[in-house]
């Protein structure tokens, strides 16, 4: 099962695939209702099987991504090798015909872990953000793109909004598959290049402005997750994440104002000891309000 299932903030629905290696259906697309239970299980045919570990949902599509991380059943370690023969493309399935054709798109090899989210642009267009490596051969970095699918013209304009690598993009998940502003992506140190100085970036998608947090030499932000701070999506809110510090072999819950990342945080808790490096999280709020 995917790493990433999506809720739809509007219908309640989650979205989510499975992938596998062994017989086809390698790829096998499902939703649950609101009340969790399995409404939709279908397979799509693909020509092999492929490291499927995100895709996007719009407000009425859903995007498979099928790229060139092949399985290779020999192969040392993780059975994937990077195959840009394969080729690369996008999968646009209506959700209103769920069980209908899947429109593959071609687009250039490359490989994304992580979506930031996706939207419809009109009857015609999808707009998608991603973290996209060129190649995912363990030296090259990630950067934010912009795909926008034109379902007329049956085409992909692929474009680089940034040259900072990062990765782990976050939003407002009150925001999924709805037009967002505002994304936040994690900087580090890229594959290959040496260390970069590890901030928190955040873009404006209309604008293209990009803020930067550092979060100082010798430590590492982790993925930041948002918690609003009202019930307005895409409102204000704060970046959560914890920070480790290589001279003292702790971390810390460090918290921003997502809307004023440059001025530091407004609060850090000091752990006594390091947490070890995660990929993900998510904010929960108090259910007793």
């Amino acid at each position: 099962m995917t790493a990433h299932p999506k809720t739809c903030p509007t219908t309640g629905e989650l979205h989510f695939f499975g992938y596998g290696s062994g017989t086809p259906p390698y790829l096998t697309y499902h939703r649950a209702d609101a009340a969790g239970q399995l409404v939709v299980s279908r397979p799509i045919d693909v020509p092999a099987a492929t490291m499927m570990h995100d895709f996007h949902l719009t407000a009425r599509h859903v995007v498979f991504m099928d790229l060139p991380m092949v399985h290779d059943r020999g192969r040392p370690g993780m059975p994937y090798a990077w195959d840009p023969e394969y080729g690369a493309r996008l999968g646009v399935l209506r959700r209103d015909d769920p069980h209908g054709e899947v429109r593959w798109l071609e687009i250039d090899p490359c490989y994304v872990f992580h979506a930031l989210n996706a939207h419809d642009d009109g009857d015609q267009r999808i707009v998608l953000h991603v973290s996209r490596y060129a190649a995912l051969d363990g030296r090259t970095p990630s950067f934010l793109w912009r795909w926008t699918i034109d379902l007329a013209a049956g085409t992909v304009a692929e474009e680089q909004l940034d040259d900072r690598f990062g990765e782990f993009p976050r939003m407002d998940d009150r925001l999924t598959g709805q037009p967002a502003r505002f994304g936040h992506v994690t900087a580090g140190e890229a594959p290959g290049t040496g260390p970069i100085p590890g901030a928190l970036l955040r873009y404006d998608l209309r604008t293209g402005a990009v803020a930067r947090h550092d979060v100082g030499p010798g430590r590492t932000p982790g993925e930041a997750a948002f918690a609003p701070a009202d019930d307005r999506p895409g409102g204000p809110g704060w970046l959560i994440t914890y920070v480790y510090d290589a001279t003292t072999d702790t971390s810390d819950l460090v918290i921003l104002d997502a809307e004023d990342i440059t001025a530091g945080p407004v609060a850090a808790v000091h752990l006594p000891h390091r947490v070890p490096y995660g990929f993900h999280g998510n904010w929960l709020p108090d259910p007793a309000g």
